[in-house]
């Protein structure tokens, strides 16, 4: 994994902003980002999107013998990956730190917190369990990996359904979903995973996007009072996993202040999930064809024909009729300053070209380059 620069106009410009209550995206401290779920064609399959930020999730099982400490409880694997396609600085093949750091994160979220009936999946005692496997595969990589991880696996755990299990003497028949309906997996509780990014030990942001994280995480002295806090809930307001990082460590009102904030956001997304798994049941029994195919619209086909702003302009209205460029490039107008006079030209030069339409060739004849 190669490291990401980033540069001391970058980080010094967020370390001032945020203290001022700013944040780039135009976002409050304690709001997060977008939530959207997909399901696959297959139970337990399902892309959860958390902003710019997208995780797969993917749960499948089998029969196995159990450990012989547990012999009558199945077994439970969580495996993380991170690949280039999530972000240009992570190698193919190679573990990396930061996947490894997930995936010890989700273990203990749910290994150890039980969340799942482990003596359910047992089929026959001392001899064959089943073994469920959850497979996260990291699509984008925008801040915030730990919460969208942990969306898509409790997710796709709740959404997944194994085969119905016969036994018949010393012979088991594994029935096919077309024969029998298959079975839900047993959930004590929905642990979710909440992430805070701490700047001058006192502010907390909800959700921190791939830039605040990094200024958070980094060991500069601008930075030396940041910090990134980590909580893991389920509905019950029960601490399932707690991760200190920086200035978190050493101010103990943080986690007071966060608790609060992060037991309300996960009892809304246990909700979020709820429902999302409910609607999609009733659209499969209505013999609904469901894939991912759903997901991709036409905003998605056309995303690099236009330029999208990256800092959101409060005073700025994409909806104007009368937008001209020459207002915000003519500077030795003589006229009252208007309410985009403090904005760089450059992103709304974006934003206008953005609204003409995708980018067109333009023909140059060899009479304009002589001259």
């Amino acid at each position: 994994m190669r490291d990401v620069v980033l540069s001391n106009c970058e980080k010094n410009f967020l370390n001032k902003i945020v203290p001022e209550g700013h944040r780039l995206d135009g976002r409050n401290y304690n709001e997060s980002r977008p939530l959207n779920i997909a399901f696959g064609s297959e139970y337990g399959s399902c892309i959860v999107s958390l902003g710019e930020t997208k995780v797969l999730a993917q749960v499948s099982c089998e029969v196995v013998q159990p450990k012989q400490i547990r012999p009558n409880e199945g077994l439970l694997y969580i495996n993380a990956e991170i690949s280039p396609m999530a972000a240009p600085q992570f190698e193919a093949n190679r573990q990396n730190d930061l996947s490894l750091s997930l995936n010890r994160q989700l273990e203990k979220c749910y290994k150890d917190s039980k969340c799942i009936d482990l003596e359910s999946l047992c089929i026959v005692a001392e001899e064959k369990v089943w073994s469920i496997r959850v497979d996260i595969k990291v699509l984008n990589l925008d801040g915030n990996l730990i919460e969208c991880a942990s969306l898509a696996t409790v997710t796709a755990l709740a959404h997944f359904r194994r085969p119905d299990v016969t036994r018949s003497g010393d012979s088991v028949i594994i029935h096919d979903i077309t024969e029998k309906d298959p079975i839900p997996t047993v959930l004590f509780h929905y642990p979710v995973c909440t992430t805070y990014a701490v700047f001058d030990e006192d502010i907390l942001l909800a959700d921190p996007t791939f830039l605040e994280e990094t200024v958070c995480t980094s060991s500069t002295e601008e930075t030396s009072r940041s910090g990134l806090l980590v909580v893991g809930l389920n509905q019950y307001k029960e601490v399932c996993i707690l991760y200190i990082y920086g200035a978190a460590l050493t101010n103990r009102a943080i986690l007071n202040k966060a608790l609060p904030g992060a037991a309300e956001r996960c009892r809304e997304i246990v909700d979020i999930v709820k429902k999302a798994i409910i609607s999609d049941d009733i659209q499969r029994q209505k013999r609904v064809k469901i894939n991912f195919s759903d997901i991709i619209t036409q905003d998605h086909l056309l995303c690099l024909s236009k330029k999208d702003l990256t800092i959101k302009l409060k005073h700025y209205n994409a909806d104007d009729d009368d937008l001209d460029e020459e207002e915000f490039m003519d500077t030795d107008s003589e006229k009252e300053p208007s309410k985009y006079d403090v904005v760089s030209s450059v992103p709304l030069t974006a934003e206008i070209q953005a609204k003409k339409g995708a980018s067109q060739w333009i023909e140059i004849s060899s009479d304009s380059e002589d001259n």
